[in-house]
């Protein structure tokens, strides 16, 4: 097998060609395919055909499988290793998926638990006619790209997330008791890699510690232009699949027509807790 790997833009995403993923993959093309994952940060491969079953191996070579955070009283599927992400709706008028309407803010999955998923993957199974783009921006770059006034300022705090299963709405600060949150590191280290990357955003992000709300809201204000960047945008066709280090990277979703049918399936990897930049540096 001949693995090609032909990058996308200046600043993350690769192209992999010669890869079937609905096939085991073996040892040498998991090396090859690993090292551009962390190189590039996401990896597009175009032209996959896969039921569930070989969709939930198609990961195998970066980590175990995840499960799916969010309720299934909040989804219109059960299956607790790939969600469907969908506006389609069934014949009683109910949802087949979910999170499937409008744009949605830049995020990091699953940034409000205590050890969030390491990567996310996204397959297509049915298209509107234009829209649902998805973007994605480098927290590396966005890192790398901060002032040193604002480097020294949110270096060594935290950040909470916060995440009500909402698609688009300012996290609260407040009566969490029954939301699900996790303070985590503002900047993190890449436990292979080592860079540092920028670690919040708009959708989940609802404080950073050592400020009052009012500084948290200032602070956090100047920070995300940062991270809401587009160092990639996928125009989805039949067939893709794409698959990113939800550590050092966001994404976020273009506007499509509510009237046309849309439907990914999802699945994710396991991950770790996040390792702060400061205390991997001390």
């Amino acid at each position: 097998m001949t693995v090609e790997i032909i990058p996308c833009s200046e600043t993350m995403a690769a192209e992999i060609r010669g890869v079937d993923l609905a096939q085991p993959i073996d040892d040498a093309t998991a090396e090859i395919l690993l090292q551009a994952w962390y190189e590039h940060v996401l990896l597009l491969f175009r032209d996959q055909h896969m039921n569930n079953q070989q969709l939930k191996n198609s990961a195998a070579w970066l980590g175990e499988r995840s499960q799916i955070a969010m309720p299934v009283d909040r989804r219109g599927d059960d299956d607790i290793e790939i969600q469907k992400v969908s506006n389609i709706l069934d014949d009683a008028g109910k949802p087949v998926g979910a999170l499937g309407d409008g744009e949605m803010w830049f995020h990091h999955d699953n940034s409000f638990t205590e050890a969030p998923d390491k990567a996310t993957w996204l397959y297509v199974v049915e298209l509107p006619s234009s829209g649902g783009n998805t973007m994605f921006g480098n927290c590396y770059e966005a890192y790398d790209a901060l002032p040193p006034d604002l480097k020294k300022e949110v270096e060594g705090r935290k950040v909470l997330q916060v995440y009500d299963f909402t698609v688009r709405e300012k996290p609260a600060r407040e009566d969490l008791e029954n939301i699900p949150h996790c303070w985590q590191p503002a900047v993190v280290q890449h436990p292979v890699t080592g860079r540092h990357a920028l670690y919040l955003d708009r959708l989940m992000t609802a404080a950073i510690d050592g400020c009052s709300a009012a500084e948290s809201d200032e602070l956090l204000a100047q920070l995300f232009p940062y991270i809401e960047r587009v160092d990639y945008e996928h125009e989805w066709r039949l067939g893709d699949y794409v698959i990113w280090d939800n550590r050092c990277s966001v994404h976020a979703r273009r506007n499509f027509p509510a009237d046309e049918r849309r439907l990914l399936k999802r699945g994710k990897v396991e991950g770790d807790r996040l390792l702060a930049a400061n205390a991997a540096a001390a």
